[in-house]
């Protein structure tokens, strides 16, 4: 056995290193979490986001919390969350809507309970209006059930007037010059 190999033994064995299953563990759940996260986004993609609720949250939860961005406030309790994913307006407003998740960070507070946080990039087109895009940022907890990880808690977080003019402001800024910066000394 090698000096490095007794070492990670020993640390294993005074609990000061995680083992194989213990650091499988973070990534499994990374998996599970991103998994929940992209099946809503498909089914936004789809036209299929009514099932949103049912389908991927957890339906034993006493007071499910959801905060759309375009929302004035909370939607707080079964009947509330229903009615955004169901509305009995006379739906068919929304033509088409695009939910890409990026930046997933994952983290277990309890056996049962995750917390996530991650990027998001919609798109959408509402009738009769024309498309829109938003960055945004959201931030979910999880509850494990029988039948995997379920949403509790969805909340999304626009970025202020001030953060939004300074991304179109770099946005605009050419390839070219970013390269060009790269290699100029900075001037008195």
């Amino acid at each position: 056995m090698t000096f490095a190999r007794l070492l990670a033994v020993l640390a294993m064995m005074l609990g000061i290193a995680p083992t194989a299953a213990q650091a499988a563990g973070p990534a499994a759940l990374q998996k599970d979490i991103e998994a929940v996260i992209n099946d809503m986004a498909g089914r936004w993609a789809k036209n299929t986001w009514s099932t949103i609720p049912t389908d991927l949250w957890d339906l034993k939860e006493p007071m499910p919390m959801y905060l759309a961005e375009e929302q004035a406030g909370w939607l707080i309790g079964w009947e509330a969350v229903n009615e955004y994913f169901n509305p009995k307006r006379g739906g068919g407003i929304m033509q088409a809507a695009e939910y890409n998740a990026s930046d997933i960070q994952v983290r277990k507070i309890a056996d049962d309970i995750a917390v996530a946080t991650w990027s998001i990039y919609w798109q959408m087109k509402m009738r009769p209006t024309p498309p829109i895009a938003e960055k945004l940022r959201a931030t979910g907890i999880f509850r494990k059930t029988k039948a995997g990880w379920k949403f509790i808690h969805y909340a999304e977080a626009p970025k202020s007037p001030a953060v939004y003019i300074q991304e179109l402001y770099g946005d605009r800024v050419s390839p070219e010059f970013r390269e060009r910066v790269k290699s100029s000394a900075p001037t008195n």
